[in-house]
């Protein structure tokens, strides 16, 4: 099935017929034809609100990759720092234990 349109609302607008003695009524086909022209019309119409609506979700998609790995390469950064801040504050406390190990001493040395 090919995703070809054959017929435009011109061309239905456009189209003549032939008119046989025993043929259909020419303003009842006439208005029959015109019913379709506005529903091709509302159908293309709706068609392009549907692309125009796949862009915009499709640029909005791209926004939100962006953020996400804009945010993730942030957060990859932040969980460095905090390494960084535990780290830091091992190696701080093992200096507090050990200036206040000193400092018993010393003051058990004055007593």
């Amino acid at each position: 099935m090919a995703n070809k349109i054959q017929l435009s609302p011109k061309k239905i607008l456009n189209k003549q017929f032939q008119i046989d003695f025993k043929g259909y009524s020419a303003t009842e086909v006439d208005y029959f034809l015109d019913s379709i022209v506005e529903d091709y019309e509302t159908f293309a119409s709706m068609l392009n609100d549907s692309y125009d609506q796949i862009e915009n979700l499709q640029k909005e998609n791209e926004a939100l990759k962006m953020k996400l790995s804009h945010l993730e390469k942030e957060r990859l950064l932040q969980q460095d720092n905090i390494r960084a801040m535990e780290e830091n504050l091992s190696s701080n406390v093992d200096l507090l234990k050990r200036i206040s190990s000193l400092e018993k001493e010393v003051y058990q040395g004055k007593e």
